[in-house]
């Protein structure tokens, strides 16, 4: 089952060890959660519009809101934090 961990906020703890226990997950950064530095060991997407609003550019795959709905309709299981 493959699952996106939607991600709103910077990376918390328990966020984090879900997503380095699951290989078939993937990540998608949202809101101030494109402000997170840290590295994902899965396949990460950012929000382009919100790294547009916050001036960042990050190593992050952007993506735009039909591709976030894509990636929604993409995987088994959602998780928000």
């Amino acid at each position: 089952m493959k699952t996106l961990h939607i991600l709103r906020k910077t990376i918390d703890p328990l966020a984090f060890e879900a997503i380095q226990s699951d290989p078939r997950a993937a990540v998608l950064l949202i809101q101030d959660a494109v402000l997170t530095k840290g590295v994902f060991p899965v396949e990460t997407y950012a929000c382009r519009e919100d790294l547009n609003a916050r001036g960042i550019e990050r190593a992050f795959r952007p993506v735009d809101y039909n591709d976030i709905a894509r990636l929604i309709i993409e995987y088994d299981r959602l998780i928000t934090c």
